[in-house]
């Protein structure tokens, strides 16, 4: 799971916790040994109908920026929401570094009989309980976040092509950052596994409005620049 790059689930609800769709646009930034630069982009695109959802990501690095970081990654998780739980069916990714394939697997989810198999023909037995993938997991802690306002912990059962990992999101308290000469009020949320760090927008339903990422000697940094919903 540590391995998981960019897995970045960027999710907002309405007050009834109904998902409700939206695009969102976020400036990639890498600290390098040239100091911190921005060398890519990434979209993100959930689609509502109904109670059914089909979330879409895409992140890639500009072609400036190629000959020290050629990176493109494409994410789907569909599924659907009941009683305001989300309940995942669907999970698949591609990524490409310098044009070779470095992951391309899909994941079917079957929470009911309490298992997943994904394409590689691997299948895994989980414990009774939320199953959720590197996408849809952001939809369960934006979804619990909202429910237990006081709760400081959350762990989720994540499945990817490595097999089952219980992951744990932790909120540290409220910090203030600045985006476009705007201060924003957030809540700082960190997964210790995958050495990622969460700012949820605390107007906005927990919507992420920052990102950082360590992946081996580099660090990542997502800044949320439009907002469609």
């Amino acid at each position: 799971m540590k391995k998981i790059i960019f897995s970045f689930l960027f999710f907002i609800f309405s007050n009834s916790l109904a998902l409700s769709p939206y695009i969102g646009s976020y400036e990639l930034y890498a600290d390098t040994k040239m100091g911190n630069l921005k060398i890519g982009k990434a979209t993100l695109n959930l689609n509502v109908i109904e109670d059914q959802f089909t979330f879409t990501t895409e992140a890639k690095t500009e072609s400036l920026w190629k000959a020290l970081y050629d990176f493109s990654r494409s994410e789907k998780s569909t599924g659907h929401e009941v009683d305001g739980q989300v309940i995942n069916n669907y999970f698949s990714v591609i990524e490409k570094i310098k044009d070779e394939v470095k992951k391309n697997y899909e994941i079917n989810i079957a929470t009911d009989k309490n298992y997943a198999i994904s394409s590689t023909g691997e299948e895994w037995e989980i414990k009774p309980g939320l199953l959720v993938d590197p996408l849809s997991v952001y939809l369960a802690l934006s979804n619990d976040m909202l429910n237990k306002p006081d709760q400081v912990e959350f762990t989720y059962q994540v499945v990817d092509q490595e097999g089952v990992e219980y992951l744990q999101f932790r909120v540290e308290g409220e910090e203030m950052i600045e985006i476009n000469g705007r201060e924003i009020k957030t809540s700082r949320v960190i997964c210790d596994e995958l050495e990622l760090t969460l700012n949820l927008s605390a107007q906005d339903n927990f919507q992420p409005v920052k990102i950082h990422k360590v992946n081996g000697k580099t660090e990542f940094t997502m800044i949320l620049i439009e907002f469609l919903g």
